[in-house]
């Protein structure tokens, strides 16, 4: 068995990571909307940012997003080792994805649901076998 030394992160520090990520998506979305440019020009430009928020960090360092960084929090997979592009590509997608078809109600369903867990996994770190943790695994 493998011992490991990291803690999962708690409800308040997913909350916050994901508060930075979405937020910041939220705020170009309301410019955009103000601004009344062509659609799909609004949509090419809030897809950009949202892949520079979630996905961009992860070629720097490893697991993480713009909001994780500042959470001090990282996606590890469930044998606590770094995860791939690959899967930070299929799981941030994913949850993307969630969100858009469910109108938004991905998101709170989902936090309720690794609330009420003891390992604080979402359905989206089940389905992709990771675990996000506190970045330094000896202090929350």
């Amino acid at each position: 068995m493998q011992n490991n030394n990291h803690l999962p992160v708690q409800f308040n520090e997913r909350i916050h990571a994901t508060a930075v990520d979405y937020g910041i998506v939220f705020t170009v979305n309301l410019i955009l909307i103000f601004m009344q440019y062509n659609l799909l020009l609004e949509l090419t430009v809030l897809f950009i940012v949202w892949y520079l928020i979630n996905i961009v960090p992860s070629f720097f360092y490893k697991g993480t997003s713009l909001g994780k960084l500042q959470a001090k929090t990282i996606v590890l997979n469930e044998d606590y080792q770094a995860v791939s592009i690959k899967t930070m590509h299929y799981r941030n997608f994913f949850v993307l994805g969630m969100i858009l078809l469910t109108a938004g109600l991905y998101a709170p369903i989902s936090f309720y649901y690794l609330s009420k867990r003891l390992d604080k996994r979402s359905f989206h770190d089940l389905l992709f076998h990771t675990r996000v943790v506190y970045k330094n695994p000896y202090l929350k």
